[in-house]
């Protein structure tokens, strides 16, 4: 089945540029930042955001379990 793609921009810190970066990566919907290990966030961080620390700093794994609820 194909993932499904949600709104990566409701998470707050990502915008349009940074979704884009995200669905490149092959993220694309909530459940599969929610499921982020810690070494994939290390890689994520290093790799596709260029920015260490923030996806733990903006909860982006609590934002993404929250808005799956939704």
């Amino acid at each position: 089945a194909p993932v499904r793609q949600d709104d990566l921009k409701m998470i707050s810190g990502v915008g349009p540029g940074l979704e884009k970066k995200l669905q490149d990566a092959g993220i694309v919907s909530y459940a599969q930042i929610a499921a982020l290990t810690d070494a994939e966030i290390t890689e994520l961080e290093t790799n596709v955001i260029k920015f260490g620390g923030r996806i733990k700093r903006d909860d982006w794994i609590g934002q993404a379990t929250q808005l799956m609820a939704q």
